[in-house]
């Protein structure tokens, strides 16, 4: 048996990078998975693929978790496709490089809400 087999998790910002990292491993432990991409449907799209080899079900979705009406439609959906959730990991994150004291307040905004609202919102 497989150490995740039978479980579901949802990776928030799992398109690529360390989220995706995470997918490739749970999915390879026998954990149905549902990612969350913002932007790049595609690489999403390959990614589900590239889950689904390993006989588990991998679905992904356009959500931004900064936004709690948007994060709550993702619960329900993944509920409604994949019966439960077992374990969520909050990865969605992104980057406005700059030096703080030249960073506009917008961006800074930005930051904090993917960073931090979203991980109050998924939780």
């Amino acid at each position: 048996m497989k150490l995740l087999e039978n479980k579901t998790a949802i990776i928030t910002g799992a398109s690529r990078g360390i989220g995706k990292g995470i997918a490739e491993v749970f999915a390879q432990h026998g954990c149905n998975v549902a990612i969350t991409y913002s932007s790049s449907s595609a690489a999403a799209d390959a990614l589900v693929a590239e889950l689904s080899k390993n006989n588990i079900k991998a679905k992904a979705y356009q959500s931004n978790a900064a936004d709690f009406d948007a994060a709550q439609a993702l619960v329900d959906a993944v509920l409604e496709d994949f019966g439960q959730i077992d374990v969520l990991i909050n990865n969605a994150g992104i980057t406005k490089d700059n030096l703080l004291m030249r960073m506009n307040e917008a961006d800074f905004e930005d930051v904090i809400e993917v960073h931090l609202k979203s991980v109050f919102n998924m939780t």
